[in-house]
């Protein structure tokens, strides 16, 4: 592992290369512990302007660069802190939905499990069922109407163990695969959830 610096060139490199673009990138730091916390959100392709009515499954990238991060970059002999990069996907999905959470729920493990089986094959039938919240979002009044309904699942990358690594080559190529992995879950979400069909996916109904 290099430098911060360096982390985050090479995620921006490789989310750009994967056809990823960059809405939001919001830098914040602890005085307190020297943490710098980092949440990225980044989009695949889609119409301008974008709402909830008409908005791509997206994830958030968020992970946190801590002081012993930063002396163990500096060449300080610490003990080894987890370095994770943390994926929260979110697809948004519009309309009178009559499917239920439970059958949702799998729509999006299908979508995410076809997309590891093309990069990690040996690992995709033994990955555990993916924890999804389901959210239902209302409009107000008397009787409120359902306006969307979001599923959003979390996991995490560790990059510890490429702390000995003095060939950069190794953080970029780890890194590129999981852009690559991410763009690929973000396409397989789409094809299922993607609102009104545009880009010739298939809407929920349809699914």
């Amino acid at each position: 592992m290099q430098t911060y610096d360096d982390l985050i060139s090479e995620l921006e490199d490789a989310w750009t290369t994967v056809g990823l673009h960059e809405h939001a990138f919001v830098e914040s730091v602890v005085p307190s512990s020297h943490d710098r916390n980092v949440k990225i959100e980044l989009f695949p392709d889609h119409d301008e302007p974008m709402s909830f009515t008409n908005m791509p499954p997206w994830v958030e990238l968020s992970l946190t660069w801590s002081a012993v991060h930063q002396l163990r970059a500096e060449g300080r002999s610490l003990p080894l802190e987890p370095l994770e990069l943390m994926w929260t996907y979110t697809a948004t999905l519009q309309g009178n939905l009559e499917r239920s959470d439970g059958e949702l729920v799998r729509i999006f493990q299908r979508a995410v499990q076809a997309a590891f089986r093309r990069y990690y094959p040996a690992e995709a039938d033994l990955m555990e069922p993916l924890n999804i919240e389901v959210r239902r979002i209302y409009q107000g009044g008397a009787h409120p109407q359902l306006e969307y309904v979001q599923l959003v699942s979390t996991n995490i990358t560790d990059l510890s163990d490429q702390w000995g690594e003095s060939d950069q080559r190794s953080l970029r190529t780890l890194i590129r695969t999981e852009l690559q992995l991410t763009a690929a879950i973000l396409a397989f979400l789409g094809e299922a959830f993607a609102p009104n069909g545009s880009g010739g996916y298939r809407t929920v109904d349809a699914a």
